[in-house]
């Protein structure tokens, strides 16, 4: 027996979705390409040393098992010399994303554990990418990310993992007056907006897959100059970009409110490594309409501020873990039912140096799924220097794999306008008017001008 939960709703929904795909972009694999500068290694290294370190990590030794009431998790021993492999990428422009939009289409073995760690190589003289994915029924953005620390990281306590929640452990019983707000925020967005149902625009199953980078040190210069969390920074971007493309071509999305489901992590130390999803996925409604950046930016904080509240993740965690479960499916389906679905976005940090031997990880890209129904996903990894964002889009949607680029233009439109933080500036006061590029600002929008897209340019 084991010491984990049930398989939820919020795990199940996840193996329906795909189930209802009518293309295999459309899965519901998610994952990441660690990009790595250093000698390529050899595939059974790479196999030994991810043996040894099984027993830390039991979502890559359990199944998901039957339906409903009678699903569970059940115990499996991964066949290493599969679920790890070694592939050549030609030594091309954008090889090595065109390889990855074809590994991300394929199926997963029945009975299997759910994962697979790719060697690639060949694409870059200086180095090699470690792509992982699995199925989102038994891993979350945030166990991902565990994952890769504890394969390529140090040695790490259970509260020391980057994405965990220690607001909610141990976990309280919510306080009556704060679980009726929180359900009163949940129903306030529970309505239909049927913004992206269109007659001439049917939403598929068939997705853009493309990433787009940016300097992580952008996103921590306009929150330290406004007060906002770096996720608000990136939720602001990303709303700016959906609501200038939607301006431009998407008439219905244009001058209203951006509905956006979030992903609240609620996965607590104990629970590292663990099957299946520990996060609640939530609706805000971002500012859209014509504005100035920095103007969504501060409209976005407040729409932000009940998902910071450790009161708001408690009455989520007691919802996920607490409510019958005939309940809880319930409140998932009404929540995935047409008219209601809408962008996924989500931002995740990795603070831990990840090492593979003397290969030091100089990137992360994320890999999100876009299931049957949701026009678009957006995910975000925060690594060192940088920040690189996948986009999953609906081919449906028309000129939309110019988001990445409009992501990243709003990102220096930001950074240009925001006041000067002392932190970043040691400029005396008074020296540099408010408003006016930095030294350090300056340099971001460099890298931005400089740095191509993955999206880069064609379609996919």
């Amino acid at each position: 027996m084991n010491r984990f939960p049930d398989p939820s709703p919020a795990d199940l929904v996840m193996v329906k979705a795909e189930q209802l795909a009518e293309h295999l972009d459309a899965n519901s694999t998610v994952g990441v390409v660690l990009h790595l500068t250093g000698a390529v290694p050899e595939p059974a290294a790479l196999r030994q040393h991810m043996t040894a370190r099984l027993a830390d990590l039991p979502c890559l030794t359990h199944v998901l098992t039957g339906d409903g009431a009678t699903a569970r998790w059940m115990p499996a021993v991964p066949d290493m010399a599969r679920h790890v492999r070694n592939q050549q990428v030609a030594n091309e422009p954008e090889a090595l994303e065109t390889t990855v939009r074809l590994l991300l289409r394929e199926p997963w073995a029945e009975g299997a554990p759910a994962w697979r760690m790719i060697l690639l190589h060949g694409h870059a003289s200086d180095g090699f990418a470690l792509l992982y994915l699995a199925h989102h029924a038994v891993q979350d953005g945030a166990n991902v990310v565990t994952v890769m620390e504890v394969l390529f990281g140090p040695r790490l306590l259970p509260e020391q993992f980057s994405v965990l929640t220690r607001d909610v452990f141990p976990i309280p019983r919510p306080r009556l007056r704060q679980a009726l707000r929180s359900t009163v925020t949940l129903l306030r967005h529970a309505r239909r907006h049927r913004l992206w149902q269109s007659v001439s625009h049917p939403l598929s199953s068939r997705r853009h897959t493309l990433w787009a980078q940016a300097p992580s040190a952008g996103l921590r210069t306009a929150a330290h100059a406004t007060g906002a969390s770096t996720n608000d920074v990136y939720l602001t971007i990303v709303a700016h970009a959906i609501a200038q493309w939607a301006e431009d071509v998407w008439p219905r999305a244009a001058n209203v409110s951006i509905p956006v489901m979030v992903p609240v992590n609620l996965r607590t130390p104990d629970e590292a490594g663990a099957p299946g999803n520990r996060l609640f996925l939530t609706r805000i409604d971002l500012p859209g309409g014509t504005m100035p950046v920095g103007q969504r930016l501060a409209r976005t904080r407040a729409v932000t501020s009940p998902l910071k509240s450790a009161g708001h993740k408690t009455v989520l965690r007691a919802a996920l873990t607490r409510l019958p479960r005939l309940l809880l499916q319930r409140l998932v389906t009404a929540s995935t039912v047409p008219g209601r679905l809408t962008v996924c976005t989500s931002y995740l940090v990795v603070r831990r140096p990840l090492l593979y031997g003397e290969a030091a990880v100089h990137r992360i890209d994320a890999i999100i799924c876009c299931p049957p129904g949701v026009p678009m996903a957006v995910a975000a990894v925060s690594y060192g220097d940088t920040t690189s964002a996948c986009f999953r889009i609906d081919q449906a949607l028309p000129d939309a794999d110019s988001l990445p680029a409009r992501w990243r233009q709003a990102l220096a439109d930001l950074v240009a306008t925001a006041p000067p933080d002392p932190a970043c500036d040691p400029a005396p006061a008074g020296r540099t008017p408010a408003g006016r590029a930095t030294p350090v600002v300056r340099a971001l929008l460099t890298w931005l001008a400089q740095r191509p897209t993955a999206a880069g340019a064609r379609r996919k």
